[in-house]
């Protein structure tokens, strides 16, 4: 028996089959790529850097900021996202980025500036190494130091939109005992006890450097441990 536009019903049903399949791959793809953090937020951490200019103290050391649990998204990715957004296939947007990117280096290679519409220009600088005086530098000492890209106006406009969160304390970052021992002091002046989440977010440190710590602190005579393991709270030895 045929159905509708002379469909077979096993047809029909296969298309359908094939309809959900595609919509739940979409979603899984869309899921993927929202459940890890926010779209449009940027999480950051702080690292000391070295003091080249002698400005810097223990107190307020030189810093750099640094973006932190982001990922390489793949063009595989990319041909997904580009698949869920309009109707090309993923394996032609595929082919497209890849036929894409052979056309950029060429037209480096060629010296000339590659624009890519609402994304940005790619453009080679060049370098002579250390020699400076003209009649000294020849064909051999010139080449390409970087492949530089300047993004478009409607990315930078976009980028200005991001939200800046913190991505939690840096595992790298060391405090000398005595800037731990002026936070201490700040903590306890308005709170009477300190569990071992509240030093991880006053020194900024991870869970295991905290424990770490605060058993020094114990063995010192600074802190008094209180309370059963799973439930251990600190507070500040007067004696």
């Amino acid at each position: 028996m045929l159905l509708g536009k002379g469909k077979l019903p096993f047809e029909q049903g296969q298309r359908c089959c094939c309809a959900a399949v595609n919509r739940l791959e979409k979603d899984k793809i869309m899921s993927k790529k929202t459940t890890t953090k926010k779209s449009g937020t940027i999480a950051y951490q702080l690292r000391r850097q070295n003091d080249l200019t002698g400005t810097a103290t223990e107190k307020n050391p030189h810093v750099a900021v640094t973006i932190v649990n982001s990922k390489l998204t793949t063009t595989k990715e990319l041909a997904e996202y580009i698949n869920f957004a309009c109707s090309v296939t993923e394996s032609d947007v595929a082919a497209v980025l890849q036929a894409l990117g052979k056309c950029v280096c060429d037209e480096l290679l060629d010296g000339n500036r590659v624009e890519l519409q609402h994304l940005g220009t790619f453009s080679l600088s060049l370098t002579c190494g250390n020699k400076r005086l003209e009649d000294r530098v020849t064909k051999k000492d010139i080449r390409v130091k970087n492949i530089l890209f300047t993004p478009c106006s409607e990315m930078k406009a976009a980028m200005r939109t991001a939200e800046i969160v913190s991505g939690g304390p840096n595992p790298n970052k060391r405090l000398s005992d005595e800037v731990i021992e002026r936070r201490l002091e700040k903590y306890f002046e308005e709170h009477e006890y300190m569990q071992r989440r509240d030093f991880e977010s006053v020194c900024e440190c991870s869970r295991y450097t905290a424990t770490k710590k605060l058993k020094e602190l114990v063995k010192a005579g600074k802190l008094r441990a209180m309370g059963a393991k799973n439930v251990r709270f600190y507070i500040k030895n007067r004696s």
